[in-house]
């Protein structure tokens, strides 16, 4: 146990170097994203911090699988770099054991991410979520800046030329009020003016001096024009809050929901698939049903068109012509109602298709999230396989090559795991074998990796690399630019 936990305790600095590493490009990203929504809506800088807060949830999701790759590179390129694993082959130990210890870390890492996706990632998801859409939902805030027309404030338009930001004082102000059915706004100018926002009451107040207010009383009516002087004028503008409105939605995506809550959606809409072929065979037999019996009705009445005119009764006088009756055939007035029919059945059923088509696009939409939430803890163990033994093999003096291989190992995996999430939401490929598929293909090559580290054979051939690198060196140094 002793040389276990020596290994795991060297473990601990590069797996926190890695995070931190990694954290941060993905903060980075974070704030590329979002920097415009949060200084376009106004956001204060607490809800700023609470949106970064849930936003670590979906981050450290994808940060501990990509951190134990390089963790695991860093640890026994050390090792193998002061030549301690030179020494524990010494004593006894082969490649294989000492892989364990990573092994080990790798599963319970692996173990508690299965956890944390499935109680802990969805709910920062989904709060995530509902504060994004309220900041959405958020109107932007209103910036009462001198010498620019500001039209934030619904219904208005105002400028005015120098402003005190200390009092509130304005000076050649101009304001329109915009007419509510198109027509021209009222104009109202002033020498100067006072602005006080009551935030209790979530009104803009302007005290205007000495202006005028120029309008049409009657807005068809152009005409008559209306023009008022005043000394003193209080304009009061409603709804110019700019607060953020908090809000709870029901509803969740796929990424905001646990197992079992998908599994529930799941056999809902395998409930509401047998509903939908329910109908759709209701509707096939109706049809069938309505065509039989036109086609029941056209028989009948060809079979009464094809006998003679006039029938003979035989009785004891003699021979007597009987006329038959004519009736009329109901066939060709069924015709026209059995097509609308016809149309409408086929209308109903292409809907159910078209329905059950949805059904089956959300259910495999579902079953990929399902299956992610454990492929890609799973990742940690495939990591620890890839990246033990490019660093026993390569050391310190080959770890540049075994970060590249390992940055181009990383990059196959979620490639393939971005690429078959995307086919699997098409209907290509099984969903299991779409997130798992990355899993096998590195699992595979890892294996192939153990068994030539355990051999002590060289884990590729790089020859043909020395001689692309010489090759192009010397016609680097053959024509100089």
């Amino acid at each position: 146990m002793i040389f276990e936990r020596y290994i795991l305790r060297n473990y601990i600095g590069p797996f926190v170097f890695s995070m931190a590493v990694i954290t941060f490009v993905f903060i980075m990203d974070f704030i590329l994203r979002y920097i415009d929504l949060f200084l376009g809506k106004g956001v204060k800088f607490h809800i700023v911090l609470q949106a970064f807060v849930l936003s670590l949830g979906h981050m450290f999701a994808l940060i501990i699988p990509m951190a134990v790759l390089p963790a695991t590179l860093m640890t026994y390129g050390n090792l193998t770099s002061e030549n301690e694993i030179t020494a524990m082959r010494a004593c006894g130990y082969s490649t294989y054991r000492m892989i364990v210890p990573g092994l080990f870390a790798g599963a319970l890492l692996a173990m508690g991410l299965v956890a944390y996706n499935n109680h802990v990632l969805p709910e920062s998801n989904h709060r995530l979520m509902n504060l994004l859409i309220d900041i959405q939902r958020k109107q932007p805030t209103v910036e009462l800046n001198p010498n620019r027309f500001i039209d934030d404030v619904q219904g208005y338009t105002i400028y005015f030329q120098e402003k005190n930001d200390r009092t509130g004082e304005i000076e050649d102000v101009q304001i329109f009020k915009r007419s509510e059915n198109g027509g021209l706004p009222t104009t109202i100018v002033a020498e100067s003016g006072r602005l006080q926002m009551l935030e209790g009451q979530n009104v803009l107040r302007v005290d205007l001096n000495n202006g005028e207010i120029h309008e049409l009383p009657v807005a068809e009516d152009r005409g008559t024009y209306r023009r008022t002087t005043f000394k003193e004028y209080t304009l009061n503008i409603k709804d110019v809050d700019r607060s953020l409105q908090r809000s709870e939605r029901d509803y969740r995506g796929d990424r905001e929901m646990s197992v079992r809550m998908m599994g529930d959606k799941i056999q809902e809409i395998r409930a509401d698939m047998a509903l939908s072929r329910q109908e759709i065979i209701r509707q096939a037999d109706a049809t069938m049903d309505n065509t039989f019996s036109l086609l029941r009705a056209q028989e009948r009445a060809r079979r009464w068109d094809a006998k003679p005119d006039t029938v003979s009764t035989r009785g004891a006088s003699g021979a007597h012509p009987k006329p038959r009756v004519a009736v009329r055939s109901t066939a060709g007035t069924r015709a026209p109602l059995a097509a609308r029919s016809e149309f409408l059945a086929r209308s109903r059923i292409e809907t159910e298709v078209g329905k059950r088509e949805s059904f089956e696009k959300q259910i495999r939409r579902y079953q990929v999230e399902i299956q992610k939430k454990y492929s890609i803890p799973f990742a940690c163990i495939i990591f620890v396989l890839v990246g033990a033994p490019l660093a026993i093999r390569m050391g310190r003096s080959g770890m540049n090559m075994a970060i590249g291989l390992s940055i181009l190992f990383f990059l196959v995996y979620y490639v393939c795991l971005i690429g078959g999430e995307k086919l699997a939401d098409r209907g290509f490929v099984n969903p299991w074998l779409a997130m798992w598929g990355p899993n096998l293909i590195l699992g595979g090559l890892s294996i192939v990796f153990l068994r030539k580290a355990a051999r002590e054979q060289a884990l590729a051939d790089w020859t043909w690399l020395s001689v692309l690198t010489s090759v192009f060196r010397r016609h680097a140094t053959a024509n100089p630019r």
